[in-house]
């Protein structure tokens, strides 16, 4: 369970990433001018950008396995590092960061994972990645970013976005994907890739709705009395 929540945040924070284009390193084989246009728009939309609700669908692809895992569910984010992400049965699973904890919910378990954020102790595999929302200096450092082309679909323009780590950075992902849609000016569908590619988790965004009035009790969990809740790492 820890596993599966761990790779969707980490995934999420990569869309914040791309919030904040201005400050990275980037390289383009469609020409300078509209690379820089783009970014230039994403950051617009990004300084406007408080709260954000949309309907999400998660699948994670095992290629030597053959197997897919889908989940579909409701995300709302507010800014800054606030989330709370609801999927249906059958993953059934609640998680909520409060920008000081990541809570995971399980109610069929009646238990409750908590860990805690920017922690110097262990934590579980992607809940670090959380740092990079506000440590531009080492993603340029660590990432080479590529405006790789645009797409016509009958919703609009897709403007398609390549991430790769570093030779000097040990990511747990290969390469990452994201496609930002023109007029909304953010990402609408995103991967990562794992085990040069033999795994790829894919999350897309749907009835986005930017800036609704989402109360900040939202990012608390309300618990029944009998539920455990469970620190691995303290």
């Amino acid at each position: 369970m820890t596993t599966f929540m761990c790779r969707i945040t980490a995934i999420i924070v990569f869309c914040f990433l791309v919030y904040n284009p201005s400050n990275l390193f980037c390289s383009t084989n469609v020409g300078d001018n509209g690379l820089e246009e783009i970014l230039k728009k994403v950051e617009e939309a990004n300084a406007q950008l408080k709260t954000m609700e949309a309907d999400i669908k998660y699948s994670r692809v095992i290629s030597l396995l053959d197997s897919e895992e889908i989940s579909d569910g409701k995300l709302k984010y507010k800014k800054p590092k606030k989330i709370n992400l609801r999927f249906m049965p059958p993953r059934n699973e609640i998680s909520v960061v409060d920008g000081s904890y990541i809570w995971i919910y399980h109610p069929e378990e009646r238990q409750v994972e908590k860990y805690k954020m920017n922690s110097d102790t262990d934590t579980p595999q992607g809940v670090d990645i959380f740092d990079i929302e506000y440590n531009v200096e080492k993603i340029k450092e660590n990432y080479d970013v590529t405006l790789l082309d645009d797409i016509s679909t009958a919703e609009g323009t897709l403007f398609h976005l390549e991430l790769i780590p570093k030779e000097s950075f040990d990511s747990d992902y290969s390469r990452v994907l994201l496609w930002i849609k023109e007029g909304l000016w953010l990402p609408v569908q995103f991967q990562l890739f794992e085990s040069d590619g033999e795994i790829v988790n894919t999350i897309e965004l749907s009835n986005i709705h930017i800036n609704p009035e989402i109360p900040d009790n939202t990012f608390v969990l309300d618990l029944p009395d009998d539920v455990e809740i469970i620190e691995p790492f303290k």
